[in-house]
């Protein structure tokens, strides 16, 4: 094994259908780059749990795509409402559109635990092929969730790939906790949308994080309690994200920061985005692992180096 090889991670962080963008980014890479280790939150998870398994990123595109495209996606599409602040101002009666979907959204919440049983997405992984176990991976690969009942961010890299994914795109009232052990396990991205820590932990020399987060309109009208709850939740977002991402080497961040997270019929936009983002940045990636190398090359001749 070559003691100078460096390990190059991906980051790979939620954002709902944005989170498709991680294809296009991997797309663009994979051409140039080895990619050692995988680490995902939420959709960067179901992202990066099928490319750790098998990576052929025009595989993935074609079940995602295909996945996106279905009955039981586009309901959800519909339910939630997969419509950017843009769109909705297109809307001739916005005003009203958006009052009677916050509050069916409101109802259901407060009758229901959550909008969707996990049977009803579980189906999802099989589609994709993920039901499968952590030793199986090609690629090392963990993912992210957070404890409720202990706050704590969880690093799964053990077991079954499925119960791990799934708990980490468990987005609290629309989709339920997954119970493992005394843990009790939703989203990753509530504490962190992008897992860079994840990466650095499994030794990544190179850390190249991939941010889809919302962008935070600070023009929005806040008319009502619930624009303000849903303003201060995207700020937060935005700020933890911020912080994670300071710890990476190499951050992309695809232009589909617009795009709602439940609008799915933008899949191929969102890979498209992603793609042509990592194809601009692949002059700076590649000087920085040049960079990297010549710097692990010469500390290996330093005389108290560990690689002696």
């Amino acid at each position: 094994m070559n003691k100078n090889k460096l390990k190059i991670g991906l980051a790979l962080g939620g954002g709902g259908v944005r989170g498709l963008a991680h294809i296009g980014v991997i797309k663009a890479l994979e051409k140039f780059i080895s990619i050692d280790i995988i680490a995902g939150t939420s959709m960067g998870a179901m992202v990066g749990a099928q490319y750790a398994l098998n990576p052929d990123s025009q595989a993935i595109e074609q079940k995602m795509l295909s996945l996106v495209n279905r009955k039981e996606i586009k309901e959800i599409e519909n339910m939630i409402g997969g419509y950017s602040p843009e769109e909705e101002k297109k809307v001739i009666v916005k005003e009203l559109f958006t009052f009677v979907k916050r509050m069916v959204l409101f109802n259901i919440r407060a009758i229901k635990r959550w909008v969707f049983s996990g049977k009803e997405i579980d189906w999802i992984f099989d589609y994709l092929g993920i039901d499968s176990d952590f030793s199986k991976t090609k690629i090392a690969f963990s993912c992210t969730s957070m404890d409720l009942r202990t706050g704590d961010e969880i690093i799964s890299q053990q077991g079954s790939i499925k119960q791990a994914v799934l708990a980490s795109v468990s987005l609290p009232g629309v989709f339920p906790p997954v119970k493992v052990g005394e843990r009790l396990l939703v989203d990753g991205g509530i504490i962190g949308s992008v897992p860079v820590d994840a990466v650095k932990a499994m030794g990544a020399d190179i850390i190249i994080a991939v941010g889809v987060e919302a962008l935070v309109d600070y023009n929005k009208k806040l008319g009502n309690g619930m624009d303000i709850m849903f303003q201060a939740d995207a700020i937060r977002a935005y700020w933890l994200s911020d912080l994670r991402l300071k710890g990476a080497d190499i951050v992309i961040y695809p232009d589909v920061g617009k795009i709602s997270w439940a609008a799915f019929s933008k899949g191929k936009e969102c890979i498209d985005a992603g793609e042509v983002i990592a194809e601009k940045m692949l002059p700076q990636i590649l000087e920085l692992i040049k960079q990297k190398k010549r710097q692990k090359f010469w500390k290996s001749f330093l005389p108290f180096s560990k690689n002696k």
